[in-house]
């Protein structure tokens, strides 16, 4: 029996194998060291799909070891996936001056406009839940230095660019000159649309199954309004998909049919 293949474009617009990227798993404000990253990211690569690097929990200088690490172990395509904030300023936050590189949680989150502090608090009583005193959160992270994070992806020619947040797109003329391609991820298909022209290669629907900052909307009902919004940026699918049931070849199959036999009115719901 031959070896089973899934061949996508995408395969071919990133030189991997199967059209399967990982998250990016990696270091978390906080200080958990999770997910394995570099090796996760080697792994892969290695086995045919692109390794994306987390690299919001990293500063500057670990960042840059963690993709000269990656590019010893596998010269393999893979990504790097960091968080590009519109407004982040930690400069209010109480003692978060001079060469601190870590502040208290708490101090971060008086930061934060009034009503999140009251629903904060809300929540807080109700269950009960103690104060996090004991835990703090990097300052000299690539988070808050968006721009410097960016510069070394560049610098390294890292193959693919992720905003895991954010609208990446300001810096797609820049990344293409050095053969980058960029990735943006959204939860919405306003934002969907509003990614797609500003010039991105790539787009990951990611429905509320994936947790994290993503939107409300599941992914199977957020995939196909955000294809339709993003055209012809191609979209990947994230979140709720745990095997291959979930990669949707069984659905492709069904639009097909539903193309050479529309079931009444379908024609006329599908061209909205």
């Amino acid at each position: 029996m031959g070896r089973k293949i899934l061949k996508t474009p995408l395969c071919d617009m990133l030189g991997i194998e199967y059209p399967i990227l990982s998250a990016g798993m990696g270091p978390t404000l906080i200080g958990e060291n999770t997910g394995a990253p570099v090796d996760l990211v080697v792994a892969v690569s290695e086995a045919g799909g692109l390794g994306v690097l987390g690299g919001s929990g990293y500063n500057i200088e670990e960042l840059q070891e963690a993709i000269r690490e990656i590019k010893k172990k596998t010269d393999k395509p893979f990504g790097v996936d960091l968080l590009l904030p519109k407004n982040l300023n930690l400069s209010t936050a109480s003692g978060s001056g001079g060469d601190r590189t870590s502040i208290p949680l708490m101090d971060v989150l008086r930061t934060l406009p009034q009503q999140y502090q009251d629903w904060y608090d809300k929540i807080k009583e109700e269950l009960k839940i103690p104060d996090p005193d004991d835990v703090m959160i990097r300052t000299d992270a690539t988070t808050y230095k968006p721009q410097e994070s960016i510069r070394v992806c560049i610098e390294e020619q890292v193959p693919l660019f992720c905003a895991g947040l954010g609208n990446p797109g300001f810096m797609v003329e820049e990344a293409h000159s050095v053969g980058m391609k960029v990735l943006g991820i959204t939860g919405n298909a306003k934002n969907a649309k509003r990614m797609a022209d500003s010039g991105i290669d790539l787009l990951v629907a990611q429905g509320h199954e994936g947790g994290g900052h993503t939107g409300r909307i599941g992914t199977m009902a957020l995939l196909p309004a955000a294809i339709d919004a993003a055209r012809p940026v191609p979209v990947l699918a994230a979140g709720g998909i745990g095997d291959g049931r979930g990669v949707g070849r069984p659905f492709h199959g069904l639009y097909r049919r539903m193309d050479r036999h529309p079931l009444p009115g379908n024609q006329r719901r599908r061209s909205a």
